[in-house]
């Protein structure tokens, strides 16, 4: 999860630079302008949400099932889309650049011409931008979220200088700051590009042509099936896209533009927030996304608990900071010695209200995506930032002094709606979770338990499994092969696994039995080491393989998430 946030944080960093740059080197106006076109470059993300999530949480799942096929198709889909929709975006963009700006922005405005410069190089960065985002969806879900973090973070580093260098000794004005984006992103791009073009035999994902075969099984996905998986959060993203768009006008007629400025650095502050959800969120598609074909529930819970944590953490410190400190925030942004300083202080200590009930409305919509509740995600996604824009409208007609209380207050609204709809649905559902609509209860039988690698923990945990085997009445000749497999394994993982402090570390167990197949997932947190394979002076032995291979059904290994993962199949039923 950190190295995901970071590597959001990284990527959000390269488009606030922008911001930071752009109001220091060239003025107000020049934030003003980025602003305008924002709901424009939203389309972006839009696209690389839509089908990048929306294949990442498939691939996820499909890799939980350990169904290579089907990621692979998933893969493929959702590079092909994106490459194409980009495209069309770019020429539609690219053309029309003047005409679309007008549709968001008063050609009398004195930010008008700075918005069609900006907005005309941006244009050429939507391959770029969301070919990299769905690349780098596929990068985490394929186990390497450090490999995205140190990209975006470099890219972000190049971006910095780029802008000064462009703008600052160029002088190519506000342009100079969206070529620096559009380098940032090709060079992001081609590092993820690389990652599966030099890694392809170690990767998850390799580029399936079956997809175009017309006789294709009807269980493949397809891109209806990527964007109905992307849509709830890829319609969260256009309507933000729409509500800035309301939110200028709602703005500008209430406060003139020099209220544009106060709201342009609050958003500023907005997207900060966006930026930690996005990698909270990346982690929760991934990650979740494979646990939930695992069918590992607590696992989920798990991960469920630490992200709202950390995010309460994060943002209850963030918001103290601007509560204390605003003008440290509105300084970055060339608003020290303005003359609508006082104004621009007061607006972001009301604003900072709004950050942390945003976010963790913003996680449950994203838990109520992986787990299926469609309709639940899209009402939320949508009600989210209507009831936000209807609440800023209403506050900006009582007084144009409260307008910055319609924030905190839709907020607040909404997540008190949401967590009794949960609580009235757990009621009807007692197998659901409150809040998080998490199930509680297996669909089958099924055993889950954790151990220290000492070679007494694993003495123990071979008894909880031959108690779970007999609890469920499994053939004598399975549970035979099941004890025998996951000796072997386990034996392997704590005695070479981990050279030094064996009692840090854990294995996880995760065994499933349906009325036709028992499957076992063991994980242990140990150095990437195959515990299918013995390492020897003279290189790699092969040690119990064959009996292995000969006693379950399937067998695979895979390193994931600094996580040994072995995964194993055997026959539960006695007619096998």
């Amino acid at each position: 999860m950190l190295a995901s946030v970071l590597a959001s944080l990284a990527q959000r960093l390269a488009t606030m630079t922008d911001a930071i740059v752009v109001s220091n080197l060239i003025g107000p106006d020049g934030i003003s302008a980025i602003n305008v076109v924002t709901p424009i470059i939203t389309l972006f993300p839009t696209i690389s949400i839509l089908f990048g999530i929306g294949g990442s949480i498939l691939a996820a799942k499909a890799l939980g099932r350990r169904d290579a096929e089907e990621a692979n198709r998933v893969f493929t889909l959702a590079l092909l889309a994106s490459l194409v929709s980009s495209i069309i975006l770019t020429v539609i963009l690219f053309t029309l650049t003047p005409e679309i700006v007008a549709l968001f922005c008063p050609q009398s405005s004195r930010f008008y011409h700075l918005a069609v410069s900006f907005m005309h190089i941006m244009a050429l960065s939507a391959v770029p931008t969301v070919m990299g985002f769905t690349l780098q969806s596929f990068v985490k879900t394929d186990g390497n979220p450090r490999l995205v973090m140190v990209t975006v973070m470099s890219s972000t580093a190049l971006n910095l200088v780029l802008d000064f260098v462009f703008i600052k000794y160029l002088h190519m004005g506000i342009a100079g700051s969206a070529w620096g984006t559009i380098i940032c992103f090709i060079f992001s791009m081609s590092i993820c590009l690389i990652h599966f073009l030099r890694h392809s035999s170690h990767s998850s994902f390799h580029l399936d042509w079956s997809v175009f075969k017309p006789n294709r099984s009807t269980h493949s996905a397809s891109t209806l099936t990527l964007m109905r998986e992307g849509f709830p959060m890829s319609i969260n993203t256009l309507l933000m896209g729409v509500c800035v768009f309301a939110f200028n006008s709602i703005v500008m007629n209430a406060l003139g533009e020099d209220g544009m400025y106060v709201w342009a650095v609050c958003l500023q502050l907005l997207m900060l927030v966006q930026l930690m959800l996005g990698g909270v969120g990346s982690t929760i598609y991934s990650v979740g996304g494979m646990l939930i074909g695992e069918k590992d529930m607590i696992g989920l819970n798990i991960l469920i608990r630490r992200v709202f944590t950390y995010i309460s953490i994060t943002l209850i410190s963030l918001t103290v900071i601007v509560e204390v400190w605003p003008q440290a925030f509105g300084d970055l942004f060339g608003g020290s010695g303005s003359g609508i300083s006082n104004t621009l202080h007061k607006a972001l200590r009301i604003f900072s209200l709004i950050l942390l009930p945003y976010a963790l409305l913003s996680i449950l919509n994203a838990l109520y995506q992986l787990l299926g509740y469609r309709r639940a995600s899209v009402i939320i996604s949508i009600g989210q930032l209507a009831v936000m824009v209807l609440c800023v409208w209403l506050f900006s007609h009582i007084g144009t002094g409260l307008l910055w209380w319609g924030f905190p207050a839709s907020a607040i609204l909404l997540i008190t709606i949401a967590i009794t709809i949960t609580i009235i649905m757990h009621f009807r559902r007692p197998e659901i979770a409150p809040v998080t609509l998490i199930p509680q209860v297996e669909e089958a039988k099924a055993l889950n338990f954790s151990v220290r690698l000492t070679e007494s923990d694993v003495e123990s945990a071979l008894t909880h499994i031959d108690t779970f085997l007999q609890e469920c009445s499994i053939p004598k000749q399975t549970s035979y092969n099941v004890r025998l497999c996951s000796e072997e394994l386990l034996y392997n993982i704590v005695r070479y696994a981990v050279k030094r402090h064996p009692e840090r570390h854990f294995i996880d167990v995760h065994i499933r039995c349906t009325d036709s197949l028992l499957t076992v997932l063991i994980k242990d947190d140990g150095r990437p080491f195959n515990p299918i394979l013995k390492e020897t002076p003279g290189g790699i032995e092969h040690l119990g393989l064959r009996l292995i291979n000969s006693a379950c059904k399937s067998l695979t290994y895979k390193y994931m998430y600094d996580q040994n993962m072995v995964y194993m199949t055997f026959s539960s039923s006695y007619n096998s």
